[in-house]
């Protein structure tokens, strides 16, 4: 809070406040209880928010809870964008992150110059109506954790069955295996061993979990993604769930005993 008081901000005490004191209302927390409690609870944005003011949630949660959201803030004349972000901490401090928008175009539209001080302007997208957000986000977190268990799961085999894993990466890195999460994450976490994390295990199994649940709610089968989830779940029993989410690798190095750093 000093921080922020010395580059200009006023504090306020309560996220009502928040709310009395501007138009617009930014949130980012951690999952679907914190949304409600940070917007819908006592002393929350809501409470302080009056007719024609904005809430824009940037926090990635089930679309079902944004729209819920939505609905109730609609009845005191307050609309909602729901707007994920990708890009990780990288993309936060660098102000590069991929925004992924849902809500009216002109609540879009209002929200232009907060979106362009986070994000790099061409990855800054409106999608659809309140909660294609949060679909799209959770589309976006399905491939990207379904695909770090795969490369885990893959290089473990690999080196089980005598293979080096960084021959196996120089080979991968120019064959159809590649991707930009293969080059982010195989150098410099799984062969090194150190996970300090840009996007923590902990957030992309709550990530998975919603996309899961999604398909439960709306009947399509999702047995790759559930399948993801258990190694997420595994390796946070682990003890990774605050590192990188490539230390997924933990849950099959543990079942196989083979180590891919090392």
């Amino acid at each position: 809070i000093d921080e922020m008081l010395e580059a200009g901000a006023t504090y306020v005490s309560s996220s009502k406040g928040v709310a009395e004191a501007t138009d617009i209302v930014v949130t980012i927390v951690t999952a679907d209880t914190e949304v409600r409690e940070v917007i819908l609870g006592e002393n929350g944005v809501l409470e302080g928010a009056s007719q024609g003011k904005l809430i824009v949630d940037m926090s990635t949660i089930s679309p079902m809870t944004i729209r819920e959201v939505a609905e109730i803030a609609k009845k005191k004349g307050v609309n909602v964008v729901d707007a994920p972000v990708s890009g990780g901490d990288t993309g936060a401090i660098s102000g590069t992150l991929t925004i992924i928008a849902g809500g009216t175009k002109e609540d879009f539209d209002r929200c232009a110059g907060i979106f362009k001080a986070m994000g790099k302007e061409e990855n800054i997208f409106h999608v659809g109506a309140v909660g294609v957000g949060q679909t799209v986000k959770i589309t976006n977190q399905f491939i990207g954790g379904i695909t770090m268990a795969a490369i885990s799961e893959a290089l473990t085999l690999g080196k089980k069955a005598g293979a080096d894993p960084e021959v196996m990466r120089q080979v991968i890195s120019v064959s159809t295996g590649n991707s930009r999460l293969f080059e982010a994450r195989v150098a410099d976490y799984l062969l090194t061993g150190d996970f300090t994390p840009g996007f923590m295990l902990d957030l992309m199994k709550k990530d998975i979990g919603i996309g899961v649940e999604m398909g439960r709610a709306l009947n399509v089968p999702v047995p790759i993604g559930a399948a993801a989830y258990q190694m997420y779940a595994a390796a946070s029993s682990l003890g990774a769930g605050a590192e990188d989410f490539s230390a997924v690798c933990r849950a099959i190095e543990k079942l196989t005993g083979v180590r891919l750093s090392g």
